[in-house]
């Protein structure tokens, strides 16, 4: 059993085992993660999904460094990091931005392969999609413990997914 995200920032200690949990945008926790899926919501109004043109810096200078956009390369074949927020950078410890998944997956074929089932799930159902979790003690290298992610269709045609929003929070892993 995990232990229960207080909702703090601050590095804590590593679980015993990793899980992973869907939630639904109404069951997220953190702040940041919510502000951009209401702004999501906000921009799709009565349509299935909102157009990427339609997404706003300024709108969300607020949240812009949990923010990731990837674009959607040949109907899901690949994708690529457009803009990567600060946080991201941070917990895995790299930048990634202009670069693919494909060349993540050759480099971490675990995350790479988790991160593919979560961008061609919301590709393929054009539905948002949320998931929160822990990363345990036998992730070696994990620079952090705790993870909530929102991750929004976007298309310009309202039913086609041509990018992808993900809004995240990390929590960094304390020292054993």
């Amino acid at each position: 059993m995990a232990v229960a995200y207080a909702g703090s920032l601050e590095p804590q200690r590593a679980p015993d085992r990793s899980s992973l949990y869907a939630a639904s945008l109404d069951e997220l926790d953190n702040p940041a993660v919510r502000t951009g899926a209401s702004y999501w919501r906000m921009l799709k109004g009565a349509r299935k999904i909102p157009a990427r043109s339609e997404l706003s810096p300024r709108d969300m200078r607020a949240i812009l460094k949990h923010v990731l956009l990837l674009r959607v390369i040949d109907g899901g074949a690949d994708y690529e990091y457009r803009i990567v927020g600060d946080v991201h950078v941070q917990a895995y410890g790299m930048q990634f931005q202009g670069s693919r998944l494909s060349t993540l997956e050759a480099r971490a074929k675990g995350l790479g392969n988790m991160l593919r089932g979560l961008y061609e799930h919301v590709r393929v159902t054009a539905e948002p999609f949320a998931v929160r979790g822990w990363i345990g003690r036998e992730v070696k290298d994990a620079r952090f413990v705790y993870f909530e992610s929102a991750f929004l269709p976007l298309g310009d045609d309202g039913l086609t997914v041509d990018h992808i929003a993900c809004v995240s929070v990390y929590v960094p892993r304390a020292p054993d």
